[in-house]
């Protein structure tokens, strides 16, 4: 990867340390959340959504979401000025199309985290299981269910323009946008798949943020 000569070595620490960071805590978030059987509505199930580990793997799924838009932001900055000015373009973009659709998809977490929560918490405090059928219907609302929708097909968008931005910047480590866009392109369909499906995503694009951190520390270390 080619970085621009008047990159601050700040900007590069900090988008390094963005991407590192994202990247644990995508891994954190299905490690972390509840895998309970959810065919079935019963009181194991009202005691995981209740739970504290719930909350806390759904907010770390947040946060990662929202620093990938800083960023592939400061990717822009190092590659801005390198000879593939298309890279910094695709970077952008990237960055761009990274905080709209986790924005996006932030406003579904939240109600992943404190609606279904509630839902679980009343049907604990009743005793009643066939309270947690409102899940469902709240995951499933059609306004919520297309927002999240986009939200995450603009993230695929961005996976794709930061693996075409770190390509067109050349040298070396040119692939090393590749497997996050791969994991950022699954991030959609992953949801339909068991735990082991939803914890191997996790690796993927843990594994492709640490990938692309490595590619611009390694790039300024030369």
């Amino acid at each position: 990867m080619t970085m621009s000569r008047t990159a601050s070595p700040q900007v590069a620490r900090w988008t390094a340390a963005s991407l590192t960071l994202a990247g644990i805590l995508f891994l954190l978030f299905p490690v972390l959340r509840p895998w309970p059987d959810e065919t079935v509505a019963t009181m194991d199930l009202a005691a995981a959504f209740a739970s504290d580990r719930w909350v806390l793997a759904h907010v770390l799924g947040i946060l990662g979401l929202t620093l990938l838009g800083p960023a592939f932001l400061g990717l822009r900055t190092l590659l801005g000025g390198t000879r593939g000015a298309a890279a910094a373009t695709a970077a952008t973009a990237a960055a761009v199309t990274a905080w709209a659709g986790a924005s996006l998809s932030a406003l579904y977490f939240g109600a992943e985290i404190f609606g279904i929560r509630t839902i679980a918490q009343a049907a604990t405090r009743e005793g009643d299981a066939g309270l947690l059928a409102d899940v469902e219907v709240l995951r499933m609302q059609p306004m919520a269910a297309t927002l999240f929708a986009i939200g995450l097909l603009l993230l695929a968008v961005a996976g794709v323009l930061v693996a075409t931005a770190l390509w067109r910047s050349g040298g070396p480590t040119r692939w090393a946008g590749l497997p996050l866009a791969a994991g950022l392109l699954l991030v959609l369909p992953q949801f339909w798949g068991g735990p082991s499906v939803r914890i191997a995503h996790g690796v993927l694009v843990a594994v492709g943020c640490l990938l692309a951190a490595w590619a611009v520390r390694a790039t300024r270390a030369a």
